[in-house]
Formats: C-alpha cells, structure tokens, sequence
C-alpha cells in the first residue's frame, strides 16, 4: 500500500471541521421525518480551491466564490426552475414603454447581517460604485445615465437607450447587493468586508481558517422570516477533485458539485442511497474556450488562429475531459439561447477538425516547419480541472502540427493576473458561463475591452463593426435580435479572438438527508441555493 501524506492530511482536516461543526454528513437516525422543516444543525460543502482571493462577487466571477456567496448575499431577484423570475430584494419592477427606465420597489424594513437598515441608497451605490469591476455589467455601465433613490424602497434606472435584458442583470449571482455604510469611502478592492462579507443573504460571516474553511452562522436580520432553518454552512476548501469526491462518499461532507468528469463515479456512489446526483436540466452556458492575445505576432494573423482552431479535435475534449457529457459549440450563440442561436453558422463546418488542412493555412500565414517546429506558444491555464486537461488535450493537437506549446498551469490568482491584468499570455484557457442571455457572460469575450476586469475579453481584440451590431442586438426587441445575432455569430467566426470548443452539462452532488433543495437544485441558468430552505430532520443534525 502506498501512503499519500497530503490525502492523510485532507483527511484528518476534514474530521477535524466535521468534529468542529459537530455534525456527521451520514448522521442518520430513526427519527420520523413527517417533511416539516425543523431548527438546528450544520452542513459542510465543499470548494474547489485552497484560498479565494475575494468572497465579493462583484469582484469575481470565480466559482468557489460564487458558491460562497449564496449564503450570504442576495440580489434583486432570482429565477425558477423554468426560468421565470422570482422576487428577492425586489418585491415588484416595471419598465416604460422605451425601454430605458426600470422602476423597482423593495421590501420595507431589511436589514444587512450588521443589523443597519437596507435601502435603495444601497441598490444604487452598489451600482455605481462596483458596476465597472463587474464582468457581467460591461454592457449594462455605458448605458447607464442615472441610477436613483427617490426614497428608500424605490430605485429608478435610467439608461440612454434600451438594454433588452437589462432586468436578468439583476438577478442575485449576477448582481449581489453590497452595504453603502461598509464600503462608502474606503477603497473597494483592499476593503476587509471582501473577506468577511455583510450581506442580506440567510447567513452571515463567522470565520475563516486559512487553508481550510469557512464558516456563515444564521442571520437573525435576513428578510425572509422563520429562515434559514440551519444553524450555519461550513465551505470546506478541497482543491483536490477525487478527495471531495471521497468526502462526500465517507460522510464528511453534504455538498459539493462533481466535476463532469466524476459524475459517473458520484453517480455509482449514489447507488448506496446516502447521496443523489442531480442534473441542472436548464443550464447555463458552460463554455470551455481558447483566447489568444491578437497583439502579438504569430496569433494577430487570423489565418494562424484559423488553423489553431482546425487543428483541435473538439469530440476528444468532449469525450475525454468532458466524459461525453458536453457537446461541441456550434458558434458563439449557445444552444440554450434556442431564440438566438443560428445553427447555419457551424464551426464544425467552417473549421472541422483537420490537421493537414491546418498545416497547410500555417504554410500560407509564412510559419512552415523548420526543424520540426512551426513557433512557440505560452498557454495558460487555471491548474484545477476541468481547465487543465483541456490545455492538455489542446496542446497535444497543437504539437502535432509542429508548435511548441509551453503549458503554463497556474494558481488562479496567478493566472488571473497574467491573462487579464498584465495581458501577458499567447493564449489562455478556461471555461465561461454564459447566463441566461449573450449579454451576461458571451459579449464579455468579444467586445472592446481596455481594462483589467477579470474573464472579460483580455484578447485585444477591438473591432467597432462588431460592437455596433453587439449593441443593436441586446437594444432590439426579443423578436427582432436573432437576425443581429447571426451576424453576431458570423463576424466571431471570422476573426476568432476567441475558439470555443464545448458546452458542457452540470451536476451537483447532495446527502440524502439534506433536505429542502430539491426545488433549488431544479433552479435554471445555474442561479445556486441560498440554502434558506436547507434543514436537516431531527435526530440527523
């Protein structure tokens, strides 16, 4: 038998949050469980990752952090299982017949998780002060010509010309609600609340062990009354795939989300009748994608990126990262955008997988073998699956037709800092949500970007003919956008900034005797549970 000390390690880490929370995952009993929701009890999840930089999701887009935040934010509003919106902050909104003004009343009486008092003030600081770090407003901010408080349950906005989906950008993930009195005045990205947040979530901050968990107590102030039902979450920071894994199947943990790759084994596991599997039927775009820098030579001769996206056999990322639970792209509209998306606009036909054509286009653009090799390539990645293995599968494709392909896999604050701060990277990979329309999460790839804001467009790319029909397209009325968004797609497919290769499927993992989120798991566009509704029986706490 071999002994892996870092396993043993992550072990006993695990029985000591376990011990610490005082809960067993599988802590099951004869206790009648009539489906009332009682008080009492703790739950462990578990993250992907070692540190998070920020729980702000203003800030950032990165998963753990967006898991973190359903606990202790919320937002305007959220969606149901069949995508229809449902009230959070927000009891009620309207729109004026132009379409540039959004009139929004809010619950009376909220208060943060510090006990002061929410109001309007609050929904149009958040607004104005983090709208330009948030990369799925780059949108929504130029638009924007007045965001107003004309009293303390109403927030009026105002843009210079209609944003058709301008109501899903306030949804709870998207646009978390942040505290004017926590952040006024002090500057935003070194504020400490971005690490031990106040929110209007069901939970609020408790404590944070470096390297190992985090934990949120009930909120007494949360809105929703006689909820949450637990009395805390404790997130878990597993890095390791396979341990979460084990951890959930040893009854250490009672959530984590299964890499696609794991969710046959997950599902196995299930068979024992301690955990389930549960699909997210309508999801979110979730796009595994190529970026290249178009400011450095060889990558700003589109021929080059041309050939780079003909040389990746899309099926084998598809098959063997992704475990044949993804499909490959068809253009830069996702599939679950059914009222957008123009499937005449086919990568599969204007780039299909073909090495010697892709050698050949590399001939033409003046970079022909010499000794073997072609030119060198530093590509980037997050060292965390699923990202890894796709670089890996996409350096593999690329080395045989003669590039040198450095792999740099790196730690995500690392990366993030190469690829969109610094812009120092050939080309990049990653996997992006796209929401619930192309303006949250697919323009942010294409249009003019000259900041940092982290998983927006850090390609270089800036062409006004693209951005203007990217504009007409989200300004048009729903029945009017798919013409605009062909074009979309057909000038993507044209200068390939950015190659997408596949839309993968998502699963999360739960214990059986957590209770409560079967409506939440059933939610669409990825929106996460809030864990309000959670509670485990009497007995099993």
């Amino acid at each position: 038998m071999t002994f892996h000390a870092r396993s043993f390690r992550s072990a006993v880490r695990l029985t000591a949050i376990a011990l610490a929370a005082g809960i067993s995952a599988f802590a099951f009993s004869a206790a009648a469980d009539d489906g009332t929701p009682v008080n009492g009890g703790t739950v462990i999840a578990a993250l992907a990752a070692t540190t998070i930089p920020s729980l702000n999701t203003q800030l950032t887009s990165s998963t753990p952090a967006l898991f973190a935040a359903d606990v202790w934010a919320d937002g305007l509003m959220a969606y149901d299982r069949d995508g229809k919106r449902l009230p959070r902050l927000a009891t009620s909104w309207e729109t004026s017949n132009d379409g540039k003004t959004y009139t929004f009343k809010l619950r009376p009486g909220v208060k943060w998780s510090d006990g002061q008092p929410f109001t309007a003030e609050d929904v149009v600081f958040t607004l104005n002060t983090f709208g330009k770090f948030n990369t799925y407003l780059t949108k929504l901010m130029p638009l924007v010509e007045e965001a107003s408080a004309p009293d303390e349950t109403t927030f009026v906005l105002k843009l210079k010309q209609p944003l058709t989906a301008t109501l899903d950008l306030f949804d709870k993930e998207v646009f978390p609600l942040m505290p004017k009195h926590v952040y006024d005045g002090k500057d935003v990205a070194t504020n400490p609340a971005n690490l031990a947040p106040v929110g209007l979530g069901p939970f609020k901050f408790d404590s944070w062990q470096s390297g190992q968990s985090i934990t949120f107590v009930r909120n007494d102030n949360y809105w929703d009354k006689g909820k949450p039902y637990l009395d805390s979450v404790v997130f878990a920071l597993i890095p390791n795939s396979q341990q979460r894994l084990n951890a959930i199947v040893n009854g250490e943990i009672n959530w984590f989300q299964p890499e696609v790759s794991q969710v046959k084994a997950t599902q196995d596991a299930a068979k024992s009748g301690k955990i389930k599997v549960e699909q997210i039927v309508n999801n979110a775009p979730e796009t595994a994608v190529v970026d290249f820098n178009i400011t450095r030579e060889p990558l700003a001769n589109v021929k080059v990126r041309q050939a780079l996206f003909q040389a990746i056999d899309r099926n084998r990322v598809a098959q063997d990262v992704y475990q044949g639970l993804a499909s490959t792209v068809v253009n830069a509209i996702p599939s679950q955008f059914t009222q957008l998306n123009d499937p005449s606009i086919d990568y599969s036909k204007l780039y299909p997988f073909d090495p010697v054509a892709a050698g050949k286009l590399l001939d033409e653009a003046g970079y022909p073998l010499k000794d073997g090799k072609r030119f060198s390539i530093d590509l980037a990645v997050i060292a965390v699956p699923p990202y890894e293995q796709v670089a890996q599968v996409v350096q593999s494709q690329w080395s045989a037709i003669g590039i040198d392909v450095k792999l740099s896999a790196l730690e995500l604050q690392i990366w993030t800092d190469k690829v969109y701060k610094q812009h120092d990277f050939d080309a990049s990979v990653i996997s992006l949500t796209g929401r619930t329309n192309p303006v949250l999460g697919v323009d942010r790839s294409f249009v003019c970007n000259q900041g940092s804001v982290p998983f927006a467009n850090p390609t270089g790319y800036c062409n006004p003919e693209f951005d203007a029909v990217a504009l007409a397209a989200a300004a048009a009325p729903a029945d009017q956008q798919r013409a605009l968004y062909k074009k979309y797609a057909e000038i993507v497919a044209r200068d390939l900034n950015q190659i997408q290769l596949t839309n993968a499927q998502s699963y999360e993992a739960v214990t059986t005797n957590l209770k409560g989120l079967d409506a939440q798991f059933n939610v669409s566009f990825n929106t996460h549970p809030n864990w309000a509704e959670a509670w485990l029986p009497a007995g099993q706490q």
